[in-house]
């Protein structure tokens, strides 16, 4: 079966297998990568839009084919994403796939997904722009996508949600989708580590340095409830701003010999962090399914959460964290000030039965299993 993903470029494949020239790939893209290789009898094409480029170009990678395609450096949004298909169409004639998936529809790939292929198509939900409106501030554009968002959802056919939070909140945008949950793999690096030993008492944030996320919030309380036998250890990157905004309120709070940060890390890199931390905070005000909290789950650390969105689904689903009032943070505060205190992670059965049930559910094969599940139910449906 020949697939053709839409996505954006991961920087995994432009720093790995492109020239060192930056074709636009602004994000880890993890969950494409977490996929590669495919299984055998899937022939995996992935485009990505390759903004100011000048004519199309295709790389090999970990056992699926990169295809770039050029497009405007910018305005695509202004005008909702109308002339995407465009872009794609060209390779999607010559390619002529049985299956088209979009990853997401917070920028145009989902839409296309469903133009090029009204009837072969899947739209996958990772964010949804319309729920994180309703929660956040955002900027101008994500007016704009969120109407797009709201089109390519009205018109899907077969939709794919992260997690059941993602599925429910997407629903009444679905009218007339056939929609289910299947989860993203996390990576080969964090799945075949060993995991954490929690006798480390170092506490993880990992995410984008962004409101959203939560990190003031979760320099704030380690500052409050820690005393100078705990870390803290922040993994992500952000906005100059953003960024400035966190190392001022690590100064102010006099946390600096006990805060560390990195960015650019590699997977090995993590899971090396995640080795010397115990509990994992993320303090996010939404989030659909985090692919962090699968790899810190899959790792052995406790996590620490707001009582909303993705982030709660999985702590209830693997019975094994704390959640918080959302949004409270002096209750956010005493639950982890009461971790702290418990140390729950110590109990070794709980602990073999997280690393049984996450490295079972977040594995590669178990997650192609069910797509392919998928792929060859819409297939068979339109022969």
């Amino acid at each position: 079966m020949q697939v053709l993903w839409l996505s954006g470029l991961p920087k995994a494949v432009q720093e790995n297998v492109l020239d060192g020239t930056n074709y636009g790939a602004f994000a880890d893209w993890s969950w494409i990568i977490s996929h590669l290789p495919p299984p055998p009898g899937i022939e995996l094409h992935i485009a990505s839009l390759w903004p100011g480029g000048s004519e199309q170009k295709s790389v090999e990678f970990n056992g699926a084919r990169f295809h770039l395609v050029p497009c405007p450096k910018r305005g695509r949004a202004l005008l909702l994403f109308s002339q995407d298909r465009s872009y794609f169409q060209s390779l999607f004639n010559e390619l002529k796939p049985d299956i088209v998936h979009g990853w997401g529809t917070e920028d145009s790939f989902g839409l296309v997904a469903r133009q090029l292929a009204p009837t072969r198509h899947v739209v996958g939900i990772q964010g949804l722009i319309s729920e994180y409106r309703k929660r956040i501030a955002m900027p101008l554009r994500s007016m704009l996508t969120e109407c797009t968002e709201k089109l390519t959802l009205r018109w899907a056919r077969r939709v794919v949600a992260e997690s059941s939070y993602s599925l429910d909140a997407a629903r009444p945008l679905c009218p007339r989708a056939k929609m289910r949950v299947i989860d993203h793999p996390v990576r080969e690096e964090f799945l075949g580590e060993a995991p954490s030993a929690g006798d480390r008492n170092g506490i993880l944030f990992l995410g984008r340095i962004e409101a959203r996320k939560g990190i003031l919030d979760a320099v704030r309380i380690f500052a409050r409830v820690t005393d100078n036998t705990w870390d803290l250890k922040v993994i992500g990157s952000g906005g100059e701003r953003e960024e400035s905004a966190m190392f001022q309120l690590v100064d102010e709070l006099g946390i600096g010999k006990r805060f560390w940060h990195g960015r650019g890390l590699s997977a090995p890199e993590i899971a090396g962090v995640m080795k010397e931390c115990s509990i994992f905070l993320l303090p996010t005000r939404i989030d659909t399914g985090p692919t962090a909290l699968k790899e810190a789950l899959v790792m052995g650390l406790w996590p620490v959460c707001y009582e909303n969105s993705g982030p709660a689904e999985y702590v209830r689903l693997f019975r094994f964290g704390t959640l918080s009032e959302d949004g409270n943070l002096n209750d956010l505060s005493e639950k982890l000030c009461a971790t702290i205190r418990t140390r729950p992670w110590d109990d070794s059965s709980r602990r073999m039965r997280l690393k049984e049930f996450t490295r079972k559910r977040f594995s590669r094969m178990e997650i192609w299993d069910q797509l392919i599940e998928l792929y060859e139910e819409i297939y068979r449906s339109e022969a």
